[in-house]
């Protein structure tokens, strides 16, 4: 176990020399980081590469320092569904060291980095969106074991605070920049239906181990948050956007082992 743990430090310090950005706005806390790659993020678009380049080079980091425990995933409880009648709805997410990461969604084609409990969004409604220990630490035939997560024997080793909470539903919206002319529920990049203002989203609930998160209605961020994609958010917290100066959540004292899960309502669809 002090192996593991130490991995696990091992694995954080590695992480921390990455530029890390968020799926909103950069903070000004970003723009030091920003500036060893090319140059500071001042657009929500060039924040959402940074995050990608963020993501991918931490899954990198990490599988390179955890290789030695990666056996095999807790996944006798999990099987990932890929395909969707609807839209793809994913909770985004990696604690305070980077680790229980999960970045796409499901449903996205030649995804590597998803590893959660995704709601197939097909009309108005309440929907929850999950990861768990046995789909976090789960050993996909196409993706391999996730590479942000520490193990301990099978399962995943609890987390602790959190980066990013967010919950992304793919193929939604219409906006102004997007130029795809594919199937907007598999391409991002291609407009989707709706307006971010003619649709009605409400966080009902967020759940650690089963135990309700308290947050702040008020503080809670909605809509086409990353303009260059056509996904619909739900931004809970975000370290380095606009949620991170004044959080809905005490994202410090968040721990769990099992699961976290985010609940949500639906309203505008015309499906």
């Amino acid at each position: 176990m002090k192996a593991k743990k130490i991995l696990a430090a091992v694995t954080a310090l590695s992480l921390t020399t990455v530029v890390f950005a968020s799926c909103g706005d950069s903070a000004d806390s970003s723009s030091t980081a920003a500036a060893t790659t090319t140059t500071a993020a001042t657009t929500t678009t060039a924040a959402t590469t940074t995050t990608t380049a963020a993501a991918e080079s931490a899954a990198d980091s990490a599988a390179t320092d955890s290789s030695a425990d990666a056996k095999t995933g807790g996944d006798s409880d999990y099987t990932p569904v890929k395909t969707f009648e609807g839209y793809d709805a994913f909770l985004m997410f990696g604690d305070s060291q980077w680790l229980w990461g999960n970045w796409e969604g499901q449903g996205e084609p030649e995804a590597t980095k998803a590893f959660g409990v995704d709601a197939d969004i097909t009309g108005d409604g309440e929907y929850t969106v999950s990861i768990t220990n046995a789909s976090i630490s789960y050993d996909d035939p196409d993706e391999g074991i996730n590479p942000q997560i520490a193990l301990d024997g099978d399962y995943a080793v609890g987390a602790e605070g959190c980066v990013v909470m967010c919950v992304d539903i793919v193929g939604l919206l219409n906006g102004e920049k997007l130029k795809g002319t594919g199937d907007p529920k598999t391409d991002k990049e291609t407009p989707g239906k709706y307006n971010a203002d003619d649709l009605k989203v409400e966080l009902k609930s967020i759940k650690a181990d089963g135990q309700e998160v308290a947050f702040d209605k008020a503080k809670i961020k909605y809509g086409n948050i990353e303009d260059n994609n056509n996904c619909y958010r739900i931004e809970i917290y975000n370290d380095y956007g606009d949620t991170a100066k004044d959080s809905p959540i005490d994202k410090d004292s968040l721990a769990f082992e099992d699961s976290l899960e985010v609940t949500f309502s639906i309203e505008g669809l015309s499906e």
